[in-house]
């Protein structure tokens, strides 16, 4: 059943394009007339766009609904509601710059909005590329999307390029539209904090300059106060340093839980902060005022990986939740990173956070190391639907719905893991587009998203493939996804 799902779909897409229908294909025929809300004065057409059908798709409970393309491949995604139109709209970040497509029909995303790399030059840049943005951050309220800009882009390198964010207003997604570029000494990846009045901005490896010490390793948390988005004041102190047994190293991701608690990623593992309220912080061994500026630690470290060790960890996820036999909150699903082949490359980790709470990271040495008990490890290496062979197939980033993960793992594809039981994760649905078809564009998942019953993949070959779990959701669903930031 599930198979002839996904060839119907594929047949379809298939004979439009055998049919040389527009390239907004036959769904969005009349597009221009539907998007927009009646009497809109954001009113505008979609834009033409490429849909690459993967007719040599490998999948299993997957079905293909569609793929568009925007302006590049892509590192990660995010979501706005708009109330005023009565639907959402997916924004996209890749080396061609932002993509905007409305989910009015939330199967076939229609492209409605852009600014290219070229949009996006500053004075000194010698290329068309932006890089990276990946996890993707949004204001739901103010309507504005942060690309945050790594120093390797535009044709710059770690030293000699430009980092900071841009903050782009799509209160028309139409027309979206460059506030400010801010200036900061990181650049790789941020997130809103404490409802988008801050962005901690992060990563990637330690430039040597622009305000940060040489003898650091890779680049903290840098805070910048964007309550005015005409005037966003980046503070001087960076945050989590010392994170790798004292030594200052690189963070990667910033993501808030459902709590408020900011987790950072990156060398030397997964650290929580409060960010808001009063709590106990047990470095300073005193309760006191959480702010995004000088927030309380409040629990994480490291593990120690099975496979070869790289410390590198991607991006987390704190369940708030109990499961099985561990408490409320004890568990954290952690993204480690590592290229290298697919037999040896990185892994999901599920951590425990038992034995973290009393600041043990914070005081962690190379002398008498502090490491969270690993719960369990997974990878895609040897499952069911996957490449053999292939050098890129490490974990990457993913959403969770219920108990079920949806994660990109590169030339892996998109993955859906069954952790409720987490000492032993499970593989219950997969979709891989293989190389070899000079017709068909071949996968790179970067990111997987949840979102309002589909899943949406950042792909940095295709596009963004829309994905149907077709198997049983395990778990309670989430009643809001987390993209990042769980802010409320």
């Amino acid at each position: 059943m599930k198979k002839r799902s996904f060839a119907a779909g594929v047949v379809a897409l298939a004979a439009a394009a055998a049919l040389q229908l527009p390239s907004t294909t036959s769904a969005f025929a009349d597009a221009p007339a539907s998007l927009p809300s009646a009497g809109s004065s954001h009113a505008g057409p979609a834009l033409d766009d490429t849909h690459n059908v993967p007719t040599n798709a490998v999948a299993g409970d997957v079905t293909f609904i569609d793929n568009v393309k925007g302006v590049s491949g892509y590192s990660g995604l995010n979501f706005i509601s708009y109330k005023n139109y009565g639907y959402d709209f997916m924004f996209a970040n890749g080396t061609g710059g932002l993509a905007i497509w409305s989910l009015k029909d939330r199967k076939h995303p229609a492209l409605v909005g852009k600014l290219t790399a070229a949009d996006l030059r500053r004075p000194g840049d010698t290329q068309d590329r932006f890089w990276e943005g990946e996890n993707m951050t949004v204001d739901q309220k103010r309507k504005l999307v942060f690309l945050s800009r790594d120093p390797r882009g535009f044709g710059g390198t770690l030293t000699t390029g430009q980092s900071g964010f841009y903050i782009i207003d799509v209160k028309n997604p139409w027309k979206p539209r460059i506030a400010t570029f801010q200036s900061v000494p990181a650049g790789h990846t941020s997130t809103c904090i404490n409802d988008c009045k801050y962005l901690w901005t992060v990563g990637p490896y330690n430039t040597g300059t622009a305000g940060n010490d040489p003898s650091w390793h890779g680049v903290p948390v840098w805070v910048t106060d964007i309550r005015d988005i005409n005037h966003p004041h980046t503070s001087q102190q960076a945050l989590d340093l010392n994170r790798f047994d004292q030594l200052t190293d690189y963070v990667h991701s910033v993501d808030v839980d459902k709590n408020g608690v900011a987790w950072t990623s990156g060398a030397g593992g997964v650290r929580g902060y409060w960010t808001q309220g009063r709590h106990y912080d047990p470095v300073k061994k005193a309760e006191r005022t959480a702010t995004a500026t000088d927030p309380v630690p409040y629990a994480g470290g490291t593990v120690v990986d099975p496979a070869p060790v790289s410390y590198f960890d991607h991006n987390s996820y704190h369940n708030t939740e109990k499961l099985g036999k561990y408490g409320k909150g004890e568990l954290l699903y952690i993204t480690e990173e590592d290229i290298r082949t697919c037999s040896d490359a990185g892994q999901l980790l599920i951590a425990s956070t038992k034995g973290s709470y009393d600041g043990e990271s914070w005081r962690s040495t190379p002398e008498k190391p502090f490491r969270l008990d690993l719960v369990s490890s997974w990878t895609a290496w040897g499952q069911k639907g996957s490449a053999t062979t292939s050098a890129s197939c490490s974990a990457h980033w993913f959403t969770v719905n219920g108990n079920i993960i949806a994660q990109g793992w590169y030339a892996q594809g998109t993955r859906f893991i069954d952790v409720s039981d987490p000492a032993h994760p499970k593989q219950v649905g997969y979709f891989r587009v293989p190389s070899g078809d000079p017709n068909v564009t071949a996968g790179s998942a970067s990111a997987a998203y949840w979102h309002n019953g589909y899943v949406y993949v950042a792909d940095y070959n295709r596009g963004v493939d829309v994905l149907h779990y077709d198997g049983k959701l395990a778990g309670k669903p989430d009643k809001k996804i987390c993209w990042n930031s769980c802010d409320k």
